[in-house]
């Protein structure tokens, strides 16, 4: 019969090992829950602690030029021609100037513009500068326009908004629920 040989490593242990405080199951525990607790609280202690945040509506017309016909969109999509253009017009009807400009199309497509559309003035954007997260562009070929958004920042250092959607090339106001109320609750003349 051999012998089998076992050695006893903690006895083998440096001295900087041996002299390290050891954590007990209960201590372990403690800390791992506090651990957890703590951006919990936090986070709700900051929820609770700032202020709410409001995002403004920018005075807006978005139109849109040399967009086909709707019957151009009837056809199937890999049957139509090459369609070159089409452009979105954003008109600053503020008295302030807006900066760092995030616009959206169609939910998917957007770009960013650091340069700022002045008070009472419009800027046209052509629809093929628009991406998506993949980097396609916004080709009119095979995306029919049907939304756009306008964010930007006003002097006050605020953000704002503005929504539209298109039906047949034209664009329609969307009604938020507060206009909605407030038209509910008018008086009438």
């Amino acid at each position: 019969m051999t012998e089998t040989q076992t050695s006893n490593f903690a006895g083998q242990r440096s001295k900087i090992a041996r002299d390290m405080p050891t954590l007990s199951p209960v201590g372990l525990q403690i800390t791992l829950v506090i651990m957890c607790l703590v951006p919990v609280v936090i986070i709700l202690a900051l929820f609770n602690y700032m202020p709410a945040v409001h995002e403004g509506q920018l005075e807006c017309r978005i139109t849109a030029t040399g967009l086909p016909s709707q019957m151009f969109y009837e056809t199937r999509y890999d049957l139509r021609p090459e369609f070159g253009g089409g452009e979105l017009i954003i008109e600053n009807l503020s008295d302030q100037d807006w900066t760092h400009l995030n616009i959206q199309l169609n939910h998917h497509y957007q770009i960013h513009d650091s340069k700022p559309i002045p008070a009472k003035s419009k800027r046209a954007f052509k629809l093929e500068r628009f991406l998506n997260r993949t980097g396609a562009r916004f080709k009119v070929r095979y995306n029919e326009l049907n939304y756009a958004r306008v964010y930007a920042r006003r002097p006050s250092k605020d953000r704002a908004t503005y929504a539209c959607e298109f039906r047949k090339g034209k664009p329609v106001e969307i009604q938020t629920d507060k206009d909605a109320a407030t038209k509910a609750f008018a008086k009438p003349h």
